[in-house]
């Protein structure tokens, strides 16, 4: 196992952040490397042709929004920017089109955070729809360490992966403990140790989705848009993902209009 900490120009923290379009079925996300977010162009900028927009700041241009929830951190990364943007070609020139239910901001963010982190991530959210395959390697046996912004979290999985075809999406994870602190305003804050031996879940979109292993998280707070509160794998959170109620063995999540 491998443990890391952000301390040198060449590792940068990645981050995912999402506008809500129609919560919770529909988001926009978009991905920051260090300073630099990337993001797929609004249809209504490229009609029908993919293209990859790229800006420095606070925020994703496409993502700017006062419901907006802040960027939360998935992982790290070593790749350059020059190692970006050919990966980015690479990615445009096998999905050149624009596809409402397929090649979409999700399954862009999707596929860099997974390259970018070589699998080795903590993400918060689910895709609506996308077309993801899954990773190469199944087994990361890695972790990270970041204190950033108001957020220090510890993260080491054994193995993950999260495959989407359209709105039906499937993760798998073995062995991943997580502990998070975050106190980045009144969007973000809280304390959580999410901690699984091993689970399967299954979601439809955002409209459903059921899980099955078995998990002790514990904390409470708010992060990633929604309100949560768990101790040993008991609880559930509500909010812009709609509601969901967990046991250390079962999970079941709905989409709640609010």
């Amino acid at each position: 196992m491998t443990i890391r900490m952000i301390e040198s120009e060449q590792t940068r923290v990645v981050r995912v952040a999402r506008k809500p379009l129609l919560p919770p079925l529909a988001y926009h996300w978009s991905l920051q490397v260090g300073e630099r977010w990337y993001e797929i162009a609004p249809m209504k900028e490229t009609k029908e042709a993919n293209k990859i927009n790229s800006n420095r700041g606070s925020m994703a241009n496409g993502t700017r929004s006062i419901l907006t929830v802040e960027a939360s951190v998935v992982g790290e990364t070593t790749k350059t920017d020059e190692e970006i943007e050919r990966w980015n070609q690479e990615w445009l020139e096998e999905h050149p089109e624009y596809e409402l239910l397929t090649d979409n901001c999700q399954a862009y963010v999707m596929d860099l955070m997974v390259w970018l982190t070589d699998n080795n991530y903590r993400l918060l959210y689910n895709t609506d729809t996308a077309d993801v395959d899954q990773p190469e390697e199944f087994w990361t046996n890695d972790g990270f360490e970041i204190e950033t912004d108001g957020t220090a979290i510890s993260s080491y999985t054994a193995g993950q992966s999260h495959g989407c075809a359209g709105p039906l999406n499937a993760k798998v994870t073995v062995g991943k403990l997580t502990t998070e602190t975050v106190s980045t305003g009144a969007s973000q804050f809280g304390a959580f140790v999410d901690a699984t031996a091993a689970e399967v879940e299954a979601n439809f979109g955002n409209a459903i989705g059921v899980s099955a292993g078995l998990k002790g998280d514990t904390g409470i707070g708010i992060r990633g848009g929604n309100a949560e509160a768990h101790v040993l794998g008991f609880g559930g959170k509500i909010g812009q993902d709609g509601l969901e109620v967990n046991t250390p063995l079962l999970g079941f999540r709905c989409c709640v209009i609010l």
